[in-house]
């Protein structure tokens, strides 16, 4: 189901994944140059398929949705058919930050080496850092409900 993705589809895909929470739909049209009725079956659709979550809400005196990215199931439905939500650079800038790519140890780095990556200090805080801002975006997604 997921290979039957259209442009726009795609496009509000890579645009939600670039949001930090969730967006107002009546937003997104003005947003990312799409227009209404194209971004309102593309997001039931995404929807239905479970990629996003719309959760019914009043802005501005209207009905409207919070428009939210289930960030896990769309990067395998765009991994399914070539696509990705990360651009070139942006990819670049996180693997970049992984502390192995500047280590000088990396050419004796091994499993049972003296230099050991489950005992090195530099991977260990970084998958404390990256797990604690995950921790703290979803706890502050839960607060704001």
């Amino acid at each position: 189901m997921t290979t039957s993705l259209n442009k726009y589809d795609i496009a509000l895909l890579k645009w939600l994944s670039k949001q930090k929470d969730g967006v107002y739909q009546n937003e997104v049209p003005r947003a990312t140059g799409i227009n209404v009725k194209a971004v309102s079956k593309s997001l039931y659709k995404l929807e239905k398929i479970g990629l996003v979550t719309r959760t019914p809400t009043v802005h501005n005196k209207r009905k409207t949705y919070i428009v939210s990215l289930n960030r896990e199931a769309a990067l395998k439905a765009l991994e399914e058919i070539g696509e990705s939500l990360l651009d070139p650079a942006e990819l670049f800038n996180q693997v970049s930050k992984i502390p192995c790519i500047s280590c000088q140890y990396i050419n004796r780095c091994y499993e049972g080496g003296f230099y050991d990556p489950l005992y090195c200090p530099l991977l260990f805080e970084y998958f404390f850092s990256e797990n604690k801002k995950e921790v703290s975006s979803r706890a502050e997604a839960v607060a704001r409900k």
